[in-house]
């Protein structure tokens, strides 16, 4: 048996877009094989599309990590406490960042951030992308799992927010088309999709070796280079494509389908 581990923008779906037909033949041919399928996203839960849903994963890795499902069961779940929440928004504040807030409840954005996020997507993805809980509101959430920052005016470098970020932070570059320094994502660096996909396994009693992780992001490269086979899509980042096994097509050319198939016949033919 096969665990696949799929990101979802870029990867299951085009930025803003329908999923396309490959999508639904991949998943297909891992149901036909016995196999099992997870996501593995920045996105939290709830902000999942029906439309992903409705595909019928066996569970995933939400939050970058910070939470794992298996066959309906919450597995794992890390949230930050009091003292990180304090410390990480006194950060962000301090160097004039607007946020996105991720909660269990949804994402809170003020409705100021929110047009500016807006304006930067339009210019540079074309689109707004589909996020469900997204809440315009000027309430801070009691509970944070993670921050997406965004920047003013020509923006920062990831790398410079990185290295003076608070200890027990990891930044990573953003998941949703804009550029690294224009915005940016900050979790705690004790969890990973890398961590995730370790927690689903455990459930199973599956073997890292049996994983394939497959993604698009620089947020993905933990994954992939911890699964036993890690693709990178045809589409990826640069990044991400120096530490995969396998570069596959790209998502608009049956990427997702074709590296299904290759991790398939690479474990039949072991």
């Amino acid at each position: 048996m096969l665990y696949f581990f799929f990101d979802v923008d870029g990867t299951l779906l085009p930025f803003g877009k329908e999923i396309p037909e490959s999508t639904r033949e991949a998943l297909r041919l891992i149901r036909e094989n016995g196999s099992r399928s997870f996501l593995a996203t920045g996105r939290s839960l709830i902000e999942i599309p029906e439309a992903v849903k409705a595909l019928g994963f066996d569970g995933g890795v939400y939050s970058a990590g910070a939470t794992v499902v298996a066959d309906g069961r919450t597995v794992f779940r890390r949230r930050m406490s009091e003292e990180e929440r304090g410390t990480i928004l006194e950060f962000c504040h301090s160097h004039g960042f607007r946020l996105l807030m991720q909660s269990d409840d949804g994402t809170y954005i003020s409705e100021e951030d929110l047009r500016y996020w807006q304006s930067l997507l339009y210019k540079h993805v074309g689109r707004l992308l589909d996020i469900p809980g997204l809440k315009a509101t000027y309430e801070i959430p009691s509970s944070i799992i993670k921050l997406l920052y965004i920047c003013n005016g020509d923006g920062v470098d990831v790398e410079d927010v990185a290295a003076e970020v608070p200890e027990g932070f990891s930044v990573v570059a953003n998941t949703v088309g804009l550029p690294s320094r224009l915005m940016g994502e900050i979790v705690l660096s004790d969890i990973t999709k890398a961590t995730g996909i370790d927690a689903v396994l455990d459930c199973y009693g599956g073997s890292i070796r049996e994983a394939v992780a497959i993604g698009d992001g620089a947020n993905d490269i933990e994954m992939v280079q911890h699964a036993g086979l890690g693709v990178a899509m045809g589409n990826a980042d640069a990044s991400l494509k120096a530490v995969a096994d396998y570069i596959t097509d790209n998502i608009t050319d049956d990427g997702l389908l074709n590296a299904v198939k290759f991790a398939l016949f690479h474990s039949e033919s072991r």
